[in-house]
């Protein structure tokens, strides 16, 4: 058996505390700052395994769907983004979606054909699914003027007639309404 003493100062124990104070302190600011710092936009992938999971993602969105007849197809992700892939991950990062750690895989792109947006020709929804979880999409516009944002909530002023048409509509856009 061994015993260790020592003879410490007031200040040497209050220095101690101090220390150990400050330790704790790091270490709760540590953990807790990535938690701070996430966004209650950001998406977490969720199921979308199957057509149910899918048309109830978009309905929660507010979205009215022909769940009926939905098409698939596969899609590459590049693996380097060019400009024009550049310019929809923006839209999809607009959504709190990121497509780049999905670069250089294949995924699914389920699209239904929406049904609640006046006036705009047909619209889609492009659900992308990769391994079983929806990871990204867009709603868009077939017209030749038409439009194209994030997988954001549904909000009718955005497709307003009267309002001047805009490409892209960000999430951002998409709250102001």
């Amino acid at each position: 058996m061994f015993v260790y003493s020592f003879k410490a100062s007031k200040r040497q124990i209050i220095s101690m505390i101090l220390c150990a104070v400050m330790l704790i302190a790091v270490l709760v600011v540590a953990i807790l700052w990535p938690l701070g710092s996430a966004s209650a936009e950001t998406f977490k992938p969720v199921d979308g395994s199957n057509n149910d999971e899918r048309t109830a993602f978009l309905k929660n969105l507010g979205y009215d769907i022909d769940s009926q007849s939905p098409t698939v197809k596969e899609v590459l992700i590049p693996d380097e983004f060019d400009e024009v892939f550049e310019r929809y991950n923006k839209i999809q990062q607009e959504a709190g979606m990121n497509l780049k750690p999905y670069h250089g895989k294949r995924v699914k792109c389920w699209t239904y054909r929406v049904l609640n947006v006046p006036a705009q020709g047909l619209v889609q929804a492009n659900i992308f699914v990769y391994k079983n979880k929806i990871i990204g999409g867009d709603i868009s516009s077939t017209a030749l003027d038409g439009f194209m944002h994030g997988l954001v909530k549904y909000n009718p002023q955005i497709y307003s007639t009267t309002a001047p048409r805009n490409t892209t509509t960000t999430a951002s856009d998409a709250k102001k309404l």
